[in-house]
């Protein structure tokens, strides 16, 4: 089972995505993807839970 993440999903304009096997793979791209593109310094727990939570199993 692998999980995605869109940033479309969580509510950007932005079309990038994310795939991996498991929430913390995908959160650790997710975390570096905000950083370079949407100069995203620091991960509060409460954007974390809200990017956990649009993540999709497929």
């Amino acid at each position: 089972m692998a999980y995605e993440f869109g940033c479309r999903t969580a509510g950007s304009a932005c079309d990038w995505k994310a795939r991996g096997a498991t929430e913390e793979e995908v959160l650790a791209k997710v975390a570096e993807h905000a950083r370079r593109k949407h100069k995203v310094q620091a991960a509060t727990d409460t954007l974390v839970s809200y990017l956990r939570s649009t993540l999709r199993q497929s």
